[in-house]
């Protein structure tokens, strides 16, 4: 177990790693902690100590764990932080939580190793955030299953164009970090069954649909043209497009940079449990790069299977 002068050690260090450029981070803390730039300045400088107070507000922020730092997590134990914003009403911690995760991935636009990869069944928030009725979509699908009501149907749900506009600054960001998708082979299917059975039970109409068909048609677009070039053509960034050749039953992603290996699973639809811990990142990239072995790859190359891909899926959307 560390002791008072090394955890103290530990936690500055672990902030470091969640935010290595000095003035985000101190504009970060100043909002948290309602302090002057100054004052964060000498605690930064370890002049002036963070009291135990501001020390759990901060790790409740950015998903620190004080068990790992003092050194009284075991070895079977991997801290997860998961944040789940509310997405109907939402309030300003809310959009401070999508905030937060746009900013920390800007910080990564410098890093030279930066690299991400996700296994998905489900459309990832990189590429649907961009559409607002596939953002709203997604609000209504995660309300359907999250809240205790029984749900509203789409129509009489409130989309703040704040929450969309957060979404798509999200979507815009993540384009700034060479990627990998692996997809799993009946994403689109799924997709539209869902939504099929949503207009069974009266929850979503016609005329809402075909925006959502709309929105999906030119995401698709999108990631074809993603899949020809191999690369966003927002940002020029580099990004492969993998099908999966067995079903995938989880969402794991991961993020490597400089200083950082982050790894998720997809929670709740909108939401994701993080964790730093390192030998948890280095299960989910083994998770992950044991499917990209099993994937068909079409970016760039296989061009004949790339076409008859994207013609089913438009084939698929169309069903709406």
């Amino acid at each position: 177990m560390l002791n008072h002068n090394q955890s103290y050690d530990a936690f500055i260090g672990e902030l470091r790693k969640k935010i290595p450029k000095n003035p985000v981070l101190v504009n970060m803390l100043t909002t948290i902690l309602c302090l002057e730039k100054e004052a964060i300045y000498r605690r930064l400088r370890q002049d002036v100590p963070f009291s135990f107070y501001e020390i759990v507000i901060i790790s409740k922020k950015f998903g620190i764990s004080l068990d790992n730092i003092v050194g009284i997590a075991t070895e079977s134990s991997i801290p997860l932080q998961l944040r789940t914003p509310d997405f109907i009403n939402p309030q300003e911690v809310d959009y401070s939580l999508l905030n937060a995760y746009t900013n920390f991935l800007k910080t990564l636009r410098g890093c030279k190793t930066t690299e991400a990869a996700m296994i998905t069944n489900t459309i990832p928030y990189e590429l649907f955030s961009a559409y607002p009725y596939l953002v709203q979509y997604n609000i209504f699908d995660w309300q359907a299953h999250c809240c205790k009501e029984h749900p509203k149907p789409f129509h009489e749900l409130s989309f703040p164009d704040r929450i969309v506009n957060e979404f798509q600054r999200l979507s815009a960001e993540t384009k700034y970090i060479p990627a990998c998708f692996v997809f799993d082979k009946y994403i689109f299917r799924r997709l539209v069954n869902t939504i099929h059975y949503f207009s069974s039970i009266r929850l979503i109409e016609k005329a809402s649909i075909l925006k959502i068909k709309n929105d999906l048609l030119q995401m698709i677009d999108y990631i074809e043209d993603m899949a020809v070039n191999g690369v966003f053509r927002e940002t020029a960034c580099r990004v492969n497009l993998y099908i999966s050749d067995m079903d995938i039953t989880t969402n794991y992603a991961y993020i490597v940079a400089d200083n950082y290996k982050l790894s998720f699973f997809r929670a709740f639809l909108l939401t994701s449990a993080t964790s730093v811990d390192e030998h948890f990142f280095e299960k989910v990239k083994n998770r992950v790069q044991s499917f990209i072995r099993t994937s068909t790859l079409i970016t760039i190359t296989n061009e004949k299977q790339r076409i008859l891909y994207f013609e089913k899926q438009r084939k698929i959307v169309n069903e709406l």
